[in-house]
């Protein structure tokens, strides 16, 4: 094999091997969480809570503020990473219409870095113990349900794949989650009153429920209370990247007492937030989701493709040229007609010994054959050819000539 069919055959190799690894090796390793993920989403929407001033004011008519505007900020950003582990921090900021903060919540979660879905806390790090999808769907969605955790209730309930459409110019699966139990969440419940006097509790319920009065069942004074949460959420998740571009929520926590009947009623509501992501971070994430389609496509599809033909082209012409240059080498070896040239006598040879011309003489030798038979050897002086063959004739005349007495 020639040295350049040998040079393109290793860059070919060296190509392919390329597009193998990279779509089977980086693609995989880069296709995750990264270590500095960090995101924001922005809503919009209404609050109805309880005024802590008017309770303690004894303003019952005026302790239940509804549809205040607010504006809800929830951030995540990875705190700690550990292989296909990463911990996220979920805090969310619920501001009024002042830019004062309303309510703040924040959580961590260990999650899987592709899945996103619940993994063992790493040692040393803190995090909320879960099962099921927190802070977002899987890099990968598929059409299918997925077990999400519902941090106010404690329990793990399904993500339900609804249908496919278009919103904010991408292609995205559409999910419900909605439920409905006991509070269980720890730092929720000491946020709460277990009971409030009898006469708040009637007259709370008189303000929250007026066409329809709650009377706790018996005197208790106070009331003891339990608290009702409910989720209602409608997620639109880009079938690409996992991003979730649009999000509809509404969650509330209600205050429940035993009623005359024996069962649970309603007697006042303690936080209900409504809320759609805004117009502005709607675009910003479809613009995320679309750039990182972009990347995945052309670094899982482009980058590998490029490299798979360039390096079968190399092959190619690597084969090429060895077959030619295998043709060349075989035709210098082909049969056919030659010319050969009889060699002559060096141009430092003599004229040939006197007694070899003597002994072999032609019929007539003389000076004419003598001065022929030179000019046949083609080679060396004539005059010696010439001198010599005289010689020869002239012994021949003497030898025989008659002898005189």
């Amino acid at each position: 094999m020639s040295k350049t069919s040998w040079c393109l055959g290793a860059a070919a190799t060296l190509l392919v091997a390329t597009s193998a690894v990279t779509r089977f090796v980086v693609l995989p390793a880069v296709h995750q969480v990264p270590d500095d993920a960090d995101f924001t989403m922005h809503f919009a929407g209404g609050m109805t809570l309880l005024d802590p001033q008017a309770l303690q004011a004894g303003n019952l008519s005026g302790a239940i503020v509804r549809d205040l505007p607010v504006t809800v900020d929830r951030h995540v950003h990875a705190v700690h990473t550990s292989g296909s582990t990463v911990v996220l921090s979920d805090r969310t900021v619920v501001s009024g219409p002042q830019k004062q903060a309303l309510t703040t919540i924040e959580k961590r979660w260990s999650v899987d870095r592709k899945s996103l879905l619940d993994r063992p806390i790493p040692k040393g790090v803190a995090a909320e113990p879960h099962r099921g999808l927190t802070a977002g769907f899987p890099l990968e969605p598929k059409k299918k349900n997925y077990p999400y955790w519902d941090s106010p209730t404690q329990t793990t309930i399904p993500a339900t794949y609804v249908r496919t459409e278009r919103r904010a110019g991408r292609e995205t699966y559409v999910f419900t989650i909605r439920t409905s139990g006991p509070l269980a969440d720890p730092e929720s419940l000491r946020t709460l009153p277990p009971a409030m006097p009898r006469a708040a509790v009637q007259g709370l319920a008189a303000v929250a429920f007026p066409d329809r009065p709650v009377e706790p069942a018996g005197q208790a004074d106070p009331v003891p209370l339990a608290y009702t949460a409910t989720t209602d959420l409608t997620g639109w998740v880009d079938t690409e990247t996992g991003v979730t571009v649009d999000l509809e929520s509404t969650q509330a926590v209600t205050a429940t007492a035993a009623s005359a009947s024996g069962a649970q009623a309603e007697v006042f509501p303690v936080l209900s937030l409504k809320m759609t992501t805004t117009p502005a971070s709607r675009a910003e994430l479809a613009d995320t989701a679309a750039d990182g389609a972009q990347a995945l496509w052309l670094l899982g599809v482009v980058a590998p493709l490029a490299a798979l033909l360039l390096g079968l082209a190399l092959l190619g012409l690597a084969a090429y040229l060895e077959r030619r240059s295998r043709r060349g080498r075989s035709d210098t070896t082909l049969p056919g007609p030659r010319t050969e040239t009889a060699p002559g006598p060096t141009p430092d040879a003599g004229p040939p010994p006197a007694s070899t011309a003597a002994s072999n003489p032609e019929p007539g030798a003389g000076p004419a054959s003598g001065s022929g038979s030179g000019s046949d050897s083609g080679s060396g002086s004539k005059s010696g050819s010439t001198s010599h063959a005289g010689s020869a004739a002239v012994s021949d005349t003497e030898s025989n000539a008659p002898t005189t007495n």
